[in-house]
């Protein structure tokens, strides 16, 4: 099975520009507009909120791709922003589906993760993935996906 998510792209960069140009806009309207300054307590929520926000879409909004077809599993996790110059938040996990050991899912309020536990000789490693932004049918795959690899792994 092979998938991703990238044609939530052009979405998740238009969300980057909509969350800075609300933080520009509402500077410029202050400062400009009503010649008021930025350091009233409200103004300062909002910047600080606004922000936080943008910090958390920054680290969330990332392209996903999974493929378990072969003898590995495969899953890439790449920022979006700036990652056809610098692929500096790249996360590349390749394993024989041999080593899967067993996959768990943890669903928090505003995070979705997989964690996978590899074994390698007599040791278990847990690696986990972000998994928050992909739809709930992509997820129901990916975990039908690891469960049949666990599954077969368990048989041997």
């Amino acid at each position: 099975m092979k998938f991703s998510n990238e044609k939530k792209i052009t979405k998740y960069k238009l969300t980057y520009g909509l969350l800075i140009g609300i933080l520009i806009g509402y500077y410029l309207y202050k400062v400009i507009v009503l010649n008021d300054s930025i350091s009233n307590i409200d103004s300062i929520i909002l910047v600080v909120s606004l922000l936080l926000l943008l910090i958390y879409w920054h680290q969330k909004a990332t392209y996903f791709e999974y493929d378990s077809t072969g003898l590995g599993l495969v899953i890439i996790r790449k920022g979006i922003l700036l990652s056809e110059y610098n692929n500096y938040r790249e996360q590349r996990i390749e394993i024989p589906k041999t080593k899967l050991y067993k996959f768990g899912y943890s669903n928090y309020f505003f995070s979705k993760k997989i964690h996978l536990y590899i074994k390698s000789n007599n040791t278990v490693k847990k690696t986990s993935v972000d998994v928050t932004l992909l739809s709930n049918k992509k997820i129901k795959a990916l975990k039908a996906s690891l469960n049949k690899v666990v599954r077969e792994n368990s048989s041997i």
